[in-house]
């Protein structure tokens, strides 16, 4: 497998970073959710999909670092979710060695489906709330589907969200656990993806960057979230998301 960075410019590389993920950070900055969709159905334009799915790592695991840093009660979050934590490690250390066999037909099939699905679960009211499981169950059971999922496609945040709205958990709560669970599953992706040259030493400095950025974006979303229509902005996305996610997958077929 080559890493795709040779067609690139490494300069023009750094700007495509640096845009992608400032306006990444500001949509996570807004609605919470959407850095790492939006970070690779951007990067997708200008190199194959498995490229972005390593240079889409670093700001993931940086942005989804400060947001479990500005968490509250870091040992109750930790205790409370273990068996999801211990679930999504495994599964993602089997899945993410396998990103490079499957090639880049499927996994941009695997990933405009996953975004299709999740455009769908985010425009309509589904209700989660009479799923009836234990609760360590439950975690099991989305921790392992966001594991299989995440380890080839980088968007693991699906299962998450599903979960979350089964716990019927505040918006607050919501960004804490789902900043903890995307931050765990990307040290085992790290290892996968590293092993398989799927993110190299090349990328560092472009991750990097795309992190900075990524921060920057969250902050100044943070600040505008109550100055926009949440909803008409979640909709322009959400229409983004779907052209995108069908882009990609008849690329692939055709």
């Amino acid at each position: 497998f080559e890493v795709d960075l040779e067609s690139i410019n490494y300069q023009e590389l750094l700007y495509i970073m640096s845009a992608t993920y400032f306006f990444a950070g500001i949509i996570k900055g807004i609605i919470g959710i959407g850095l790492p969709t939006t970070g690779m159905a951007i990067l997708c334009f200008f190199v194959n999909p498995i490229t972005a799915l390593g240079l889409n790592l670093i700001p993931m695991l940086i942005s989804n670092l400060w947001q479990f840093y500005r968490a509250d009660n870091h040992l109750k979050i930790i205790k409370e979710y273990k068996y999801f934590v211990i679930s999504i490690i495994v599964f993602l250390l089997f899945s993410s060695f396998f990103a490079v066999e499957i090639g880049n037909q499927a996994v941009s099939i695997l990933f405009g489906s996953m975004v299709l699905l999740f455009v769908i679960t985010n425009s309509f009211s589904f209700s989660f709330k009479n799923i009836t499981m234990g609760d360590k169950k439950l975690q099991i059971v989305f921790g392992g589907l966001s594991g299989l999922i995440g380890g080839v496609t980088s968007l693991w945040a699906l299962p998450i969200t599903i979960y979350l709205f089964i716990k019927d958990v505040s918006p607050k709560q919501f960004v804490d656990a789902s900043g903890f669970f995307i931050l765990m599953g990307c040290f085992p992706v790290f290892l996968g993806y590293f092993s398989t040259d799927v993110i190299t030493i090349d990328m560092f400095k472009f991750g990097i960057a795309g992190a900075i950025f990524a921060l920057l974006g969250f902050y100044i979303g943070e600040k505008i979230r109550g100055k926009i229509q949440k909803e008409l902005f979640k909709k322009l996305l959400l229409g983004f998301f779907t052209f995108v996610a069908l882009k990609m997958i008849s690329d692939s077929i055709i």
